[in-house]
């Protein structure tokens, strides 16, 4: 049996290529794949990117690739609220199938501008969830979100800090009024503080002016604390509030605990805290069941499945703090 010629061979070849490319172009820029809408808080801090990472490693896992089965759209609200509304009001105009909402105020803004529709909101990077209206609702009202929070209880942070600090008593606690979720966590720690021993002195900023954060700061050293407790909160935990408050806790020789492993880079001492890409990639599996068609009330909220201690070891030592074998050999991760 005689070859194909290699010129026909080239033309077949040509052909299948050219029909491939038209093939993926409809499956990329084909304006019938369902719309996942994201709203992203702000960029600035890095659990915002992480959580945004695992969310589409999630959908990714179970099956949802962007240009392949979905369209997905990230608008970044910048930490501000009008923009989280203008991003939730643009992905209803563009009929998304479903939102997902990255930090509690995004979530709360979605819930709000949606409330005549049906569009289910996944949540991602929620602080706590019940005290920040964002329990299930009862029956009969319809629920219209779920997700996945990043909350760790207080309690079991505090526990760590008594461990890196033994016979700690005078506990610190700062928290920008800004978010809601910062608010409720702080209060939160007030409240389990004397259960664990701890006597709780409780301030609030309203903002992060760096002359205000600061007195607050130096007001709470001369109530002679022992320890400062940073709840969760997006306002504080930027690289450079926490350098004015490490910088003042520093030379009073104050450790701190703060929300997010990636911020005991920046001077803290310690966090016990969830991972962020794998609370992302939950909520990202979540949404994967939505898109798959089951119930939204089939697919109930999450809370981190792993939960992770992060160490400062070269702010214990200008700290002048020996940590305990039985401290250190729980961390996951340190910094030195």
């Amino acid at each position: 049996m005689s070859s194909w010629p290699q010129s026909s061979i080239r033309i077949l070849l040509g052909l299948i290529i050219f029909l491939g490319g038209i093939y993926v172009s409809r499956l990329v820029f084909s304006p019938d794949l369902p719309l996942v809408g994201v709203i992203q808080w702000t960029r600035e801090v890095k659990p915002f990117e992480d959580s945004l990472q695992g969310v589409i490693e999630g959908l990714r896992e179970d099956g949802y690739q962007d240009g392949l089965n979905i369209r997905l759209e990230v608008i970044n609200a910048q930490g501000e609220k009008a923009a989280a509304a203008a991003a939730a009001r643009e992905f209803l105009k563009k009929k998304a199938s479903l939102l997902i909402t990255v930090g509690t105020v995004p979530t709360l803004i979605a819930l709000e501008v949606t409330r005549d529709t049906k569009i289910p909101i996944v949540y991602t990077l929620v602080g706590s969830p019940n005290a920040t209206g964002l329990s299930p609702p009862p029956p009969p009202q319809a629920v219209r979100f779920t997700g996945t929070s990043m909350e760790v209880p207080v309690v079991e942070q505090l526990r760590f800090l008594l461990l890196a600090r033994p016979g700690l008593k005078r506990l610190g606690i700062l928290f920008c009024k800004a978010t809601p979720q910062a608010a409720a966590t702080g209060e939160e720690a007030e409240r389990v503080s004397p259960s664990l021993g701890l006597t709780p002195i409780l301030r609030a900023v309203t903002d992060d002016r760096p002359e205000t954060l600061l007195q607050t700061v130096t007001d709470l050293v001369h109530e002679k604390i022992e320890a400062l407790f940073i709840p969760t909160d997006p306002v504080l935990a930027t690289t450079k509030n926490l350098k004015i408050i490490c910088d003042a806790t520093m030379r009073a020789f104050i450790p701190v605990m703060a929300p997010d492993g990636n911020s005991v880079a920046f001077g803290p001492l310690i966090s016990y805290h969830c991972d962020f890409v794998e609370i992302g990639r939950q909520s990202g599996r979540q949404a994967a069941r939505l898109l798959n068609g089951t119930p939204l009330d089939q697919v109930p909220p999450e809370s981190p499945v792993i939960k992770k201690l992060t160490i400062n070891l070269k702010v214990a030592h200008d700290l002048h703090m020996s940590l305990s074998r039985q401290l250190l050999s729980q961390a996951d991760q340190f910094h030195q």
